[in-house]
């Protein structure tokens, strides 16, 4: 290996150096000459700057790099030859090294002969600035961390089965068991979610609290995402399990159409309010088919028209308000009241069955007069037999062969058609006055019907004759031959004797589905025994209206509906039945402007189970409770109608809205309460919403005298009992709300309507400070806003003009502003006057108002002890003053540089303008002084600009 050249200026060993006048040690040498070749090399090269390493980081440096580092398996001799070969002694170097005296506390303490001590002050000075900024972003941080904790606290496998549900890839509900598993409240807020500590203003004695974010959130309960009541006032509104509005009906329901079918239901939505609060009950369901026949005479009208009647024959027109709730959605399945509902439910439609039958009866009659050949008197017997002639009769024959013909009369067939329209006691007499004829045919079957009409609405037969009835009917009548039997003959065994229940259909007899559901209720009987009751049904002989519900369940909508074209039909087997539940749910997507309205006239009523878990994410229309009773989401499907009108016509919203609150006196679990405060709820977001403050909340005049608005008026509607607590509960949290949102100028008024003074001088208070520290000193960002009304003004600095300038007029209203607040706003103001003479270059003005906020030690003497305390006093201070304290230093010390330099340059020299000076320099250096005090408290770059600037004078 050829040697390595000497480095300039060194020769070898056996030679002197050229450039030096000493002899010095080859090791020493190499390492002076190391050095100073070092000093000639390139400086910021990238333009970057030197990383500037302490004693301790290179240290620890060159530790790592010592224990990375392989060990030879010879030791050290190849380094050795490799040194030596370059003319380095590394025995040399070693031992020089040796020599040398580290200090170890190099940065930590201060040596006998360090006489630096300004120096050493300074640095100790930067690094507790430098600990108490990290400090104070370290606890922020803990504080924002906490904050998100308690009040956002998202479960990502919550959030990813919502996803899988909305794709069907998991069970509609496996998201809503994890949320209860977990305790995932909708608010975002669980039970063990942490609380922000109290600020120094909120825990401060004899200080108006300010609403935190957990209690707004405990006050508020919005809807997690977003979702709210009302929904969003623009788009389209869609429950996930129902889908869009069909297209046919979008198409007719537009523009004036929609509008006037809202208008005329608005109108009897207000009328029943009123009578709510006079406390009279109104025939809800006589009005709205008068409403909704009004719509047109089309198929689809008039059944929905016909679907009114048809709950007005389960409800009687006097039936007061919330009449069956108790027994209809808080009763046991099996439960006597349940039981005794379901009986009403059953004669109601079998009763509109019956009526709608003998109308058309009557109907075709009167449109075929000769051929149906009533003549006589117009008695049921002769109307039920003059439409029979209509059906069989064709000149002079009757057509249908297996008629039974007495006396040329359709024997069976006229006392069946008499039970189809309601009219047993015609059919009993009939049958008595021709007992012969029956004498001769079935002798039996007068006792049988007098033994049935005689047990009125129960429509059914004692133990011993459904006995014998059944023998005889499983004897010589349950072989039904359609050629020779008649059927109208074995379709009234069956009925009456409520024979072989596991065939429900009646041939050439149910030739529609209002016929055939009128037999199904014929023969649906319940029964509170689960044995054997008083007329001896047995459990295997009981066909109840929960069977029926299920199998026209299973039936589904395609078998009454199959072309789609007509789902009034599906819609009236529901209602008949009594599953409202469903029938909301299914016809909503055709007609969802009146479905709102079948729910309301339904939970009127008490007939309509709502949703339990109506804050759901899925938001779903139908849901079914933990018995597989279906629900209704009622809160949403009213909040979410109001969309069209409620900007428009607020006062209409709200009368919808408080029907929320008719759900209020559900006693199982929480539901009755929780409908409450969706009420309170859905009525706060339409006031924000809205805007519309004094329409729906009222006003509060300059006096103190207070203006009701529609909601105070109609409190009574929503369970609200008196002004405190509809201000606790509507007007107080609407503004807890709205300053969570940044809308100030909605919070202010909103707080100012719940008379919460002193909260709406602490929130101007807090607004008018932020904005004056976060404005640059250059800019005109502050009061640059135009007078407006009260509480209107989007200008922090005019609204707190404003506000001020009613509460100052009214001594009452002052009185229950505390004394702090008031100080504090006032001291705000005064600054906002002088930044604007700063801006402005007006510094004598600036200074006068610098003065007026009464912070700052702008006297003319030189008291420490003075200066001192109003430092102390710094911590007293409302946090809006003090975190515009270092602006007002700013602004006075530039204002004493301006003016000075002013004076300097002035070609008059006189002793007035020397003690002019001499007073500002006075005034600037306690200025200084009471920054020193407080330097900790304000950023460092400003402490900095105050010094640069003291030097200026």
């Amino acid at each position: 290996m050829s040697s390595t050249a000497a480095p300039a200026g060194l020769m070898t060993s056996n030679n002197t150096t050229t450039t030096s006048t000493t002899l010095l040690p080859p090791a020493a040498s190499l390492l002076d000459q190391l050095l100073e070749n070092t000093k000639s090399l390139p400086r910021n090269v990238t333009g970057l700057g030197a990383i500037q390493l302490g004693i301790g980081e290179i240290s620890s440096q060159a530790r790592v790099l010592r224990d990375k580092a392989a060990p030879s398996a010879d030791g050290d001799t190849k380094a050795h030859y490799l040194l030596a070969g370059s003319g380095i002694n590394a025995e040399d170097i070693a031992q020089d090294l040796e020599t040398v005296t580290l200090r170890t506390t190099v940065g930590t303490t201060i040596s006998a002969t360090e006489t630096d001590i300004a120096g050493y002050l300074r640095y100790k000075r930067e690094e507790n600035i430098i600990a108490s900024i990290e400090d104070s972003v370290k606890q922020t941080a803990r504080k924002f961390d906490a904050y998100v904790s308690a009040n956002i606290r998202l479960d990502w496998n919550y959030e990813k089965l919502l996803v899988c549900e909305h794709f069907g890839l998991v069970p509609r509900g496996t998201a809503s068991k994890l949320s209860a598993e977990l305790g995932i409240g909708v608010t975002g807020t669980g039970s063990g979610a942490q609380q922000l500590p109290l600020s120094g203003a909120e825990a401060t004695p004899g200080r108006t609290r300010l609403p935190s974010a957990a209690a707004a959130a405990a006050g508020w309960k919005k809807s997690s995402l977003g979702r709210s009541v009302l929904g969003t006032a623009s788009g389209v509104l869609e429950f996930p399990d129902v889908g869009g509005v069909d297209t046919a009906i979008q198409q007719q329901q537009v523009g004036l159409l929609l509008q006037s079918r809202q208008q005329r239901y608005a109108a009897v939505i207000t009328a029943l309010n009123k009578c709510r609060l006079e406390h009279r009950s109104m025939p809800l369901i006589p009005e709205m088919a008068e409403v909704s026949k009004s719509f047109g005479t089309d198929t689809r009208t008039q059944q929905l028209s016909d679907s009114w009647v048809m709950l007005g024959c389960v409800i009687p027109p006097d039936t007061p308000e919330r009449k069956f709730a108790n027994d209809y959605c808080e009763s046991a399945e099996d439960s006597p009241e349940s039981i005794h509902m379901q009986k009403l439910i059953i004669r109601g439609s079998r009763h509109y069955l019956e009526m709608q039958f003998f109308n058309l009866v009557e109907n075709d009659i009167a449109k075929y007069p000769q051929e149906a050949q009533l003549g006589g008197i117009p008695s049921v017997e002769n109307k039920i037999l003059a439409y029979l002639k209509l059906r069989f009769l064709k000149n002079g024959a009757w057509m249908k062969q297996n008629l039974q013909i007495v006396n040329n009369v359709p024997i069976w067939a006229l006392i069946f058609y008499l039970f189809r329209s309601g009219h047993l006691q015609e059919a009993l007499d009939y049958t008595v006055q021709n007992e012969g004829y029956f004498q001769k045919i079935e002798r039996t079957f007068p006792i049988y019907l007098k033994a049935y009409v005689k047990s009125g609405d129960e429509r059914r037969l004692p133990g011993d004759l459904a006995e014998r009835l059944q023998a005889e009917f499983n004897h010589h009548i349950r072989v039904y031959d359609p050629k020779t039997d008649d059927p109208y003959k074995y379709a009234l065994y069956k009925l009456i004797g409520r024979c072989e229940l596991n065939r429900k259909n009646i041939p050439e007899v149910l030739l529609i589905a209002e016929d055939w559901m009128w037999a199904q209720l014929m023969m649906t009987q319940d029964s509170p025994s689960a044995t054997t009751d008083v007329f001896g049904v047995t459990p295997a002989e009981r066909y109840t209206l929960s069977d029926l519900q299920n199998m026209l369940v299973q039936f589904g909508a395609r078998h009454f509906n199959p072309r789609g074209n007509n789902p009034g039909v599906y819609f009236q087997v529901l209602l008949l039945s009594g599953q409202y539940e469903r029938a909301i749910h299914y016809i909503y997507k055709y007609h969802p402007v009146d479905t709102v309205h079948f729910a309301i006239g339904l939970t009127y009523y008490g007939l309509l189970r709502v949703s339990a878990d109506t804050a759901s994410l899925d938001a779903d229309l139908l849901t079914v409770d933990a018995q597989g009773r279906p629900e209704i989401n009622f809160a949403r499907l009213v909040g979410y109608y109001t969309r069209d009108f409620r900007r428009t016509d607020p006062e209409i919203a709200v009368d919808y809205l408080s029907l929320i609150c008719l759900c209020g006196d559900l006693k199982i679990g929480e539901k009755g309460a929780q409908y409450l405060r969706l009420c309170h709820e859905s009525l706060r977001e339409l006031v924000l919403e809205t805007r519309d403050f004094a329409v729906l909340l009222g006003d509060v005049r300059a006096d103190g005298t207070r203006v009701p608005g529609i909601i105070e008026r109609k409190m009574e509607l929503i369970k609200i009992s008196d002004e405190q607590q509809y201000l606790r509960t509507i007007t107080e949290q609407a503004a807890e709300q709205a300053d969570q949102d940044g809308r100030t100028p909605d919070a202010v008024l909103l707080y100012h309507l719940s008379e919460e003074y002193d909260v709406v001088v602490a929130i101007i208070n807090k607004t008018l400070g932020e904005s004056l520290a976060i404005a640059d000193l250059s800019s005109d960002e502050v009061g640059a806003g135009v007078s407006m009304s009260l509480a209107a003004a989007e200008d922090p600095v005019q609204l707190a003009r404003n506000m001020m300038a009613v509460y100052s007029n009214n001594g009452e209203i002052l009185r229950k502003v505390t004394p702090k607040n008031r100080e504090a706003c006032a001291m705000l103001l005064h600054i906002v006057e002088a930044r604007r003479a700063f801006e402005n270059g007006r510094w004598e003005q600036c200074l006068e108002c610098v003065a007026n906020v009464n912070v700052l030690p702008m006297e003319l003497t030189n008291d420490t002890g003075s200066i001192r305390r109003r430092a102390q006093q710094f911590g007293g201070l409302d946090e809006s003053v003090t975190r515009n304290v270092p602006m007002l230093l700013v602004m006075a010390m530039e204002s004493f540089v301006r003016i000075t330099r002013e004076m300097d340059t002035s070609t008059y020299s006189d002793a007035t303008r020397s003690k002019k000076i001499g007073e500002l320099r006075t005034r600037a250096k306690n200025c200084m002084i009471y920054a020193g005090m407080i330097q900790y408290r304000m950023p460092r770059e400003v402490y900095g600009r105050l010094t640069r600037m003291e030097t200026e004078l």
